[in-house]
């Protein structure tokens, strides 16, 4: 097994290195995980529609939804997919 000696300073650098290194990562994450989904008290207003109709989506199986304990969470990829299946195209 081989060693190596580092000086204080340079072992403090690396230590703070790292740790910029996990923060700037917990912060990617918390960004990523906040633009793939969107909490559900938005989703009547994205939408357009009412609590009641949201509540009945969510009953029916509409639009699937992640609960953790009371928060409701949707990927949004399957809100634009709902959006996607609803489109109308009328033609003049």
């Amino acid at each position: 097994m081989e060693f190596k000696v580092l000086e204080k300073e340079q072992f403090e650098k690396i230590t703070s290195e790292i740790t910029e290194i996990k923060e700037a990562l917990s912060k990617r994450n918390e960004e990523d995980f906040s633009s793939s989904f969107i909490e559900s008290k938005n989703i009547p207003k994205i939408l357009g529609i009412s609590q009641k109709t949201w509540q009945t989506y969510r009953d029916k199986g509409t639009i699937p939804f992640i609960q953790f304990g009371s928060k409701i969470w949707v990927k949004r990829i399957d809100i634009e997919a709902f959006l996607n299946n609803h489109y109308i195209n009328k033609k003049a």
